[in-house]
């Protein structure tokens, strides 16, 4: 599981959110398996990204610079 505070750069094929591809987002916290099912989808994450806006992310949209 990532810690809260790290970064990464983000990539995904949501059309909500394609204008973030290849930006740094921030980790402020796993999401609990009360806000999603982890079993299934694996682990998720509340970021930041680098114009303010929170958003849930899966971990496979995430990697290192």
């Amino acid at each position: 599981m990532l810690e809260n505070g790290m970064k990464f750069t983000f990539t995904t094929t949501d059309t909500d959110l394609l204008q973030y591809n290849g930006t740094e987002v921030e980790i402020i916290r796993p999401l609990t398996n009360l806000e999603c099912d982890i079993d299934d989808v694996g682990y998720m994450y509340k970021c930041r990204f680098n114009d303010g806006t929170e958003n849930d992310v899966f971990e496979d949209e995430l990697s290192n610079k």
